[in-house]
């Protein structure tokens, strides 16, 4: 424990002062008693409680202002405190095939909306963060409880070409907390089957250990997608390390069955849909697939990923606390007494 005023801890000595003055003030009234009678006659006329009914008020009291001298020094102590552990990444498809309209106004507008939406029904502890994939997976941002950042990055959302729905993925892993370094060279050797990561890599000690399974807070991947993956590293390989990463992954599709056509680049072409492929690799990751993005889906998603409480220790001023049971200690004092000796000192 530190304390921010130490120089305030002079006031401590008030508590043995205090004491002192209150035997000397016994004695004294002991002395006044004498002089008007006898001791034998005196100790006929006054029935004296027990020594210990008498000072049990007199403790609580200096007990309380011992207490209120140390919140002067205004103390500080890492006390364990509980956070939410848990984290959750926002993978959504930003391929050309999510300017379909078949999810109106827009497939990845559907997925902007959505995401939007599960973001203000999880609790604020929770960490979001987000990651757009086409050719490759591209962290937009950490996992972080600042909803406002989560919004800019979305709106950050471009469309680009192909969909890589392995690299979204594995950039998510990579970016959940402790999976680096767990995971290790299984998931570089992934990555590298991609098109590239132009995002950096999670900033991370080298000379911390390397996380257990139990140690890892189980994380989530919310992907967003329309299912139909033609680019970079196998997805269901991707999954299976997620799993072995201690990650689960829901996935929503985005579509409606058969596809939709309409016009891009000047050409009438067919934009699958193909559900498939996200039921199988919410499947492997001990997840599930949803096959719309309504409010009813999101809640229940989230009842499923839960809160991961854990524990972290965190500098705080403790003054209240010294205040408050300090108050509570002289109340009882002065409950006591009352209760014992029809008075309040």
């Amino acid at each position: 424990m530190e304390f921010t005023w130490p120089v305030m801890l002079w006031a401590l000595a008030l508590v043995p002062l205090l004491y002192l003055g209150h035997l000397a003030l016994v004695r004294r009234q002991q002395r006044t008693a004498e002089a008007f009678a006898e001791r034998r006659l005196f100790e006929q006329l006054i029935v004296r409680p027990p020594s210990w009914q008498r000072s049990l008020p007199l403790s609580l009291y200096l007990i309380a202002i011992l207490l209120l001298s140390l919140a002067l020094a205004r103390p500080v102590a890492a006390i364990p405190m509980p956070v939410n552990r848990s984290a959750v990444v926002i993978a959504i498809d930003t391929s050309k095939s999510m300017v379909a309209t078949d999810v109106p106004p827009t497939r990845l507008d559907a997925a902007k909306r959505a995401a939007r939406e599960f973001a203000r029904i999880v609790p604020r502890s929770t960490k979001i963060g987000l990651v757009a994939f086409s050719e490759y997976g591209q962290v937009l941002l950490a996992p972080t409880t600042d909803r406002q950042q989560f919004s800019e990055a979305l709106d950050r959302l471009q469309v680009q070409s192909a969909t890589s729905v392995g690299g979204g993925i594995l950039e998510s892993i990579r970016v959940l907390p402790g999976r680096a370094r767990f995971l290790g060279e299984r998931l570089e050797r992934l990555m590298r089957q991609g098109a590239g990561r132009p995002s950096p890599p999670p900033s991370q000690n080298p000379t911390d250990p390397i996380p257990t399974f139990e140690e890892l807070a189980p994380s989530a991947i919310l992907i967003f997608s329309d299912g139909v993956n033609n680019f970079g590293p196998d997805p269901y390989e991707s999954a299976q390390l997620a799993r072995d990463g201690r990650v689960k992954i829901y996935t929503i599709g985005l579509g409606t069955p058969g596809g939709v056509v309409m016009q891009i680049d000047n050409q009438m072409v067919l934009v699958p849909f193909d559900s498939s492929g996200l039921e199988r690799i919410a499947q492997i990751a001990d997840g599930r697939y949803f096959g719309s993005a309504g409010d009813e889906e999101l809640q229940r998603i989230y009842r499923q990923l839960g809160r991961i409480i854990g524990w972290e220790r965190t500098r705080l001023e403790v003054s209240f606390l010294l205040v408050g049971v300090a108050g509570l200690v002289i109340t009882t004092g002065g409950v006591l007494s009352l209760a014992w000796f029809r008075r309040v000192p």
